[in-house]
């Protein structure tokens, strides 16, 4: 299978080599944000010295050489650092050139891809490091090299993707994570509904400790529908498949499955004055306690939602929220909501033309309980979040946010596995969460 696609791959390489070629067009976009950031006890932990006060730069330039409606390349570049970060203490890392003297190696690439119509057909390929999002994001949000190729025959849209994950030894299977994605869509008027099927391999034959391979497959279906005052839509997903594994540690099984599930709905009511909403989501987890359990964990990919409990406008500031149990597991991506179900309600107010405010409320707890202080816990808390966004000009954005978590027991750090019943969770009660910041976003 592998061989098969890297034959196709660059068999579409070569169709854009021969086609004609003519003298391309080159345009230059994109964004640059400073961000002023203040929080506290993000990362779960109850500790006195989690606080944190920096200011934050990211740009992001965008060059797109178009040679033709049928055939342009695309590259992405980012710049991003903290302003005072030393240099000398942090060289080499990524975005370390805020201190004094500024000198430092801090270019990313982003993306870096081909987009191409094949000829005589209604088939196009984008091949290359690329961004790609599927189901709002909850199935995957994230850049990876792929290959991926999309067919419009309207109504009807069909997308294939091969996604290279992990390829650390080039001369065999080893060390390999890699997944096939396809979807088909169908749009009319005021609706639209996309069904999706996804396979991941993952192998590590040297693998001693953890998982040594893996087959999984995913299952997921959206509807979308806009009316004249109200739209809607609706996503539910499964995850399945098998894992082979070398940790039986603590009499954990080292053969286990996957049975994962999710569910996501919510609708916008547009008034006079303002656009509410309401929204509910259930994210399967794991048992607390049961080594020889299958992993009921829904896997997903860096899906947004909030401010504190999620990837915000302010994630840099969160970077260490991955290790709070009841958000992400260890068997998904640093980014994936797992053993959670939270309500949203909120509202989108626009008092002027150049003026923006928006407020949500949460309110979360966890699917399976979890051992807090010796006591069974399902709740992790309540957020909100509030932001003003002023637009000072055509291409100048002012944005001032806040957000407060109202902190349950159930918010608080897992201290090692949270399958394993010899480790609990800390004792996080009465310690809240809160995050404030303004932020600069200037786009060209």
């Amino acid at each position: 299978m592998k061989r098969f696609l890297f034959c196709l791959v660059v068999f579409i390489g070569i169709m854009a080599l021969v086609v004609p070629t003519y003298a391309a067009e080159m345009n230059i976009n994109g964004i640059n944000r400073i961000k002023f950031i203040a929080t506290d006890n993000l990362d779960g932990d109850d500790d006195a010295d989690d606080q944190a006060n920096f200011i934050k730069q990211r740009m992001r330039m965008y060059f797109t050489s178009v040679a033709s409606e049928n055939l342009k390349v695309v590259y992405k570049n980012e710049i991003d650092f903290e302003w005072g970060d030393d240099q000398f203490s942090r060289r080499g890392t990524r975005g370390n050139s805020g201190g004094i003297g500024g000198d430092n190696v801090n270019l990313e690439t982003k993306n870096l891809y081909m987009e191409m119509m094949v000829p005589d057909t209604p088939v196009k390929a984008t091949l290359g490091l690329q961004g790609i999002t599927l189901h709002k994001g909850i199935w995957i949000s994230d850049d990876a090299a792929a290959a991926r190729f999309d067919m419009n025959f309207d109504p009807v849209a069909v997308t294939l993707a091969y996604v290279n994950a992990v390829d650390t030894d080039f001369t065999s299977s080893e060390d390999d994570v890699w997944q096939l994605h396809a979807s088909v869509g169908y749009k009319a008027e005021n609706m639209d509904f996309r069904f999706s099927l996804g396979y991941e391999k993952g192998q590590d034959d040297e693998a001693t400790t953890g998982i040594k391979s893996d087959d999984f497959y995913q299952v997921m279906g959206e509807f979308n529908m806009n009316l004249d005052m109200v739209s809607f839509f609706v996503l539910a997903g499964v995850n399945f498949g098998e894992v082979d594994g070398n940790n039986t540690a603590a009499g954990r099984a080292a053969d286990r499955d996957y049975e994962g599930y999710m569910f996501y709905a919510g609708a916008d009511f547009a008034l006079d004055i303002a656009t509410i909403s309401v929204a509910g989501m259930y994210f399967s987890g794991d048992d607390e306690g049961d080594l020889d359990a299958d992993y009921r964990s829904f896997t997903g990919e860096t899906f947004s939602w909030s401010e504190i409990l999620s990837d915000g406008y302010f994630w840099e500031a969160n970077a260490n929220i991955g290790s709070i149990g009841w958000v992400h597991t260890t068997n998904g991506p640093a980014n994936c909501p797992s053993n959670m179900w939270a309500l949203n309600v909120g509202a989108d107010l626009k008092p002027t033309d150049t003026t923006t405010i928006a407020i949500d409320l949460y309110y979360v707890g966890m699917v399976e309980d979890r051992t807090v202080a010796g006591d069974d816990e399902d709740t992790i808390g309540t957020e909100l979040d509030v932001s003003l966004t002023q637009k000072v000009y055509d291409n100048l954005d002012v944005i001032i946010a806040g957000a407060y978590m109202l902190a349950d027991d159930g918010y608080g750090v897992y201290n090692g596995d949270p399958d394993d019943p010899a480790t609990t969770q800390a004792d996080n009660s009465g310690d809240d969460a809160w995050i404030i910041g303004m932020g600069l976003n200037y786009k060209f």
